[in-house]
């Protein structure tokens, strides 16, 4: 596929890429043509390319006005997404920003008045500067809104219709997300006229291995002690609720081991060195929620452990999909009570992977082993035990 930028063929080969991942071959040219798209599909697949490079094409660079808004539900995410635009605007002039809660309203004011022409920003903040009359949208070409199921399934969908809704009819939209739901995606019908469907089916990487680990609650501390000992592993644990954490980092501080907490109401510096450290693989375990996580691009996971078994499928997949990526080999681990081994077969089954049961040995994770009793010797009658030596 041609590039209607040099500057974007230019950060393409700097990237290393030879051919377009299939979600971008299907939405790239939809979106150049300015429909309307809803996207679906699997973690890790080039999604945020799929609707950044379209977005970069279109920029007036010599317009000195926003022409897309980008919405994602997490702090990180946009912060990663801006990061992806700046990487693939470099040397074309164009002005991106990043806007974000729990930083100043002010020094988010002060960002607008440099101009940006595309904006990355969490739906509540992004309201908070349409309402203030901060962020003029009657010039906007395209939005995107990022992980529209969490968006949705988090509250935050009155926000994000407000966005919507605050540019001109004309204007584009485009709904992306790893999973759509019926639910969400009937909302993106409510806002998108006519909106072509881009569905990229679910494929497990043969180079990742789907097991668990049968223990107790009490007991799962420990098995994140061990997995975190694994020579080179770079191991992502998800717990379902952030009250959870606090006890469970109290308990994790009772080991000899190195690992961090990402919580996502902390203040925005620490999360983000916190993730630069693990990227940079300075810790072997980091421990965080769903939310937390949720559309993070972070390389060289060896192992996803599910220590709390999510309820939802979606979250399943998305969880899972943090190892794996770009058919790198990868391990997907839950640490299951007896009682949540059904939920789990039912999760398997769902997403079309084999489960194994799996153990800690030596420092790696196998296969568990069966384990016979030792078979007693029959001695012929008459015979004698010889001396003990």
């Amino acid at each position: 596929m041609n590039f209607n930028q040099p500057f974007i063929q230019e950060a393409w080969d700097r990237a290393r890429f030879e051919t377009m991942m299939p979600v971008q071959e299907q939405a790239i040219p939809l979106l150049r043509e300015g429909k309307d798209v809803l996207i679906e599909a699997p973690t890790g697949t080039g999604k945020t390319l799929a609707y950044v490079i379209p977005a970069l094409e279109r920029i007036d660079i010599e317009a000195p006005t926003v022409q897309v808004v980008i919405t994602a539900p997490t702090r990180e995410l946009v912060m990663q997404i801006h990061q992806v635009i700046q990487l693939f605007a470099q040397g074309s002039g164009i002005r991106s920003g990043s806007f974000i809660g729990g930083v100043e309203l002010k020094r988010q004011y002060e960002r607008l008045k440099k101009k940006p022409q595309i904006v990355v920003g969490t739906p509540g903040r992004l309201v908070e500067l349409i309402d203030s009359k901060k962020l003029k949208m009657h010039e906007v070409k395209l939005i995107v809104l990022d992980e529209a199921d969490q968006i949705y399934e988090s509250g935050m969908s009155e926000s994000a219709t407000r966005i919507a809704n605050s540019a001109l009819r004309d204007r584009q939209i485009a709904f992306v997300s790893a999973t759509l739901p019926e639910r969400t995606a009937e909302w993106g019908r409510t806002l998108a006229n006519d909106p072509a469907v881009v569905r990229v089916e679910r494929q497990t990487s043969s180079q990742v291995q789907f097991g668990y680990i049968e223990t107790s609650r009490r007991l799962k501390p420990e098995l994140l002690r061990r997995l975190a000992n694994i020579r080179d592993a770079k191991v992502l644990a998800f717990i379902n609720n952030r009250s959870f954490l606090g006890p469970l980092n109290g308990e994790l501080s009772k080991f000899s081991m190195d690992y961090r907490i990402l919580d996502a109401e902390k203040g925005k510096r620490e999360r983000m060195e916190t993730l630069r450290s693990y990227k940079r693989g300075e810790f072997p375990l980091l421990v965080t929620t769903g939310l937390a996580a949720r559309g993070l691009d972070i390389e060289g996971v060896s192992h996803v452990v599910h220590f709390d078994l999510p309820e939802s499928l979606d979250d399943f997949v998305h969880r899972s999909g943090r190892t794996g990526r770009g058919n790198a080999e990868g391990m997907v681990l839950a640490l299951v009570t007896d009682q949540d081994k059904k939920h789990l077969q039912t999760l398997a089954r769902q997403m079309g992977v084999e489960l194994q049961e799996m153990e800690i040995y030596r420092g790696e994770v196998i296969e568990k082993r069966e384990f016979t009793e030792p078979k007693t010797i029959k001695r012929p009658a008459g015979h004698r035990k010889g001396p003990t030596r």
